[in-house]
């Protein structure tokens, strides 16, 4: 596989791993996941190196396809509308299945891919493009439909801790960014996609992008936590003043809610002692 300097792809399969070097033994730096835009640079061996939305690295080759095409929705026998709709995974992974009906799949999609809608008529499943010129059907409760300009809506600091409690007990894999593994930025990534936020992907980078800082008193739910004693080293999300929810790959190696409260059972000393700083997604005037 060989690529032309700036070549447009997309990620071809459910999470893609994205490696430092083009070798599967050398630290994931992210994940892609299905449908994400993948601008190829170069090719080495079995590997692409691709410029993503918010990182770059290497990825396998048959983990890249022609992005998929534009999607419509058919409105009767022989007749269809384009129209700019996308169908949004809203759950923490869902089945690509091969038909309208049976149980053949190909795969899952995961919380927050964003796929072409090809057809909405059916009453339990809908169709959706992927890379490659291929396509798949999603259960229509696991989707939302939305116009692709408006894929991820502004919504409520709520919405985006309700999300992450659906990550409970969810394994921590660095460099992850899925229900199959996450890390400590990457989980707060994910939610906060899903409430209409764009954040960066790591946590220093997370840190410097947000303006508004809060004190230990003034925090609340949805607050990002982070961590470091001489660089930034983790984040969590607040659920309120003492509690909050974070995925931890030292003690734990899961997601999991820690208090800082010194008589809650949940208590998690070491992260107490080296709170870098408080800082807040959605400002106080939104």
């Amino acid at each position: 596989m060989t690529h032309d300097t700036q070549t447009a792809y997309a990620i071809a399969v459910g999470v893609a791993d994205v490696r430092r070097d083009p070798d599967p033994t050398s630290e994931q730096v992210t994940q892609a996941l299905l449908n994400m835009p993948a601008t190829a640079e170069r090719s080495e061996g079995e590997w692409t190196y691709v410029q993503l939305a918010d990182y770059a690295g290497w990825v396998r080759n048959v983990h890249l396809a022609e992005p998929a095409r534009k999607g419509f929705t058919k409105v009767g026998e022989g007749c269809a509308t384009p129209l700019d709709l996308v169908a949004v995974v809203t759950v923490t992974r869902t089945p690509l299945y091969d038909a309208f009906e049976g149980d053949g799949q190909q795969g899952n999609a995961y919380l927050s891919t964003v796929l072409p809608l090809l057809d909405d008529t059916h009453a339990t499943r809908v169709r959706v493009a992927l890379p490659g010129e291929s396509e798949a059907w999603l259960e229509r409760k696991a989707v939302t439909i939305r116009r692709d300009a408006e894929r991820y809506p502004r919504g409520t600091v709520q919405q985006v801790i309700d999300f992450a409690a659906q990550f409970s007990k969810v394994p921590y894999l660095w460099g992850g960014n899925s229900y199959e593994g996450i890390d400590c930025s990457g989980f707060v990534q994910l939610c906060y996609r899903m409430g209409g936020y764009d954040i960066p992907r790591d946590a220093d980078q997370q840190h410097d992008a947000l303006l508004q800082s809060v004190t230990r008193e003034e925090i609340c739910a949805g607050d990002l936590i982070f961590f470091g004693t001489k660089a930034i080293t983790h984040v969590g999300m607040a659920l309120g003043a003492n509690e909050f929810i974070h995925a931890e790959g030292r003690q734990y190696n899961y997601v999991v809610v820690n208090s800082f409260d010194k008589r809650s059972p949940i208590f998690n000393e070491r992260l107490n002692d080296i709170v870098w700083a408080i800082k807040r997604v959605i400002p106080d005037h939104a």
